[in-house]
């Protein structure tokens, strides 16, 4: 099972797009940021240990955390806001915490960044550090592709990068 999550809060916008060829090709279920209820995490660490690998928050995220638990791969699609995933995005990501480094072990993580910007950018350098730093650290095996999407030109081009993921 492969499951992508779709960071954008724009409905099909290249991001979704992206997304979309991607779950099509590998027959990822997508989860929308957007339309899920996910609360911030309180950092309050009870996951970690009375809840057993469950929040104690009453939200979307159980489903989420179950449907990751069960996949062999997560991607993340997301567009740069401020240098960064959406808020959407990273408040899925944030809630992802309770997975133990065991969990994670051996997983892939593919990340997909698309922004007003050229392929070799250093936004996508960047980010491309900040999650291999991620992935490092539990032990995910990392995928990650930063694309230009500054017109449609562009985004046919980051369409044909994708599909060759």
């Amino acid at each position: 099972m492969r499951i992508v999550i779709a960071g954008s809060p724009r409905k099909g916008m290249y991001s979704d797009r992206l997304a979309e060829e991607y779950a099509a090709k590998t027959g990822a279920e997508i989860i929308y940021a957007r339309k899920v209820s996910v609360n911030p995490c309180h950092g309050c660490g009870w996951c970690k240990g009375k809840g057993a690998g469950k929040c104690v928050q009453k939200d979307d995220m159980p489903e989420i955390l179950e449907k990751a638990r069960s996949a062999e791969e997560i991607a993340i699609f997301s567009p740069i806001y401020w240098w960064q995933m959406t808020a959407q995005t990273k408040l899925i990501v944030d809630r992802l915490y309770p997975l133990s480094p065991e969990e994670w072990k051996g997983k892939k993580l593919t990340v997909v960044m698309n922004g007003v910007a050229e392929d070799d950018d250093k936004e996508f350098k960047l980010l491309n550090e900040q999650f291999k730093e991620m992935a490092d650290y539990i032990h995910a095996d990392l995928k990650f592709l930063g694309v230009g999407t500054t017109d449609d030109a562009a985004f046919e081009k980051a369409l044909e990068k994708v599909k060759a993921l």
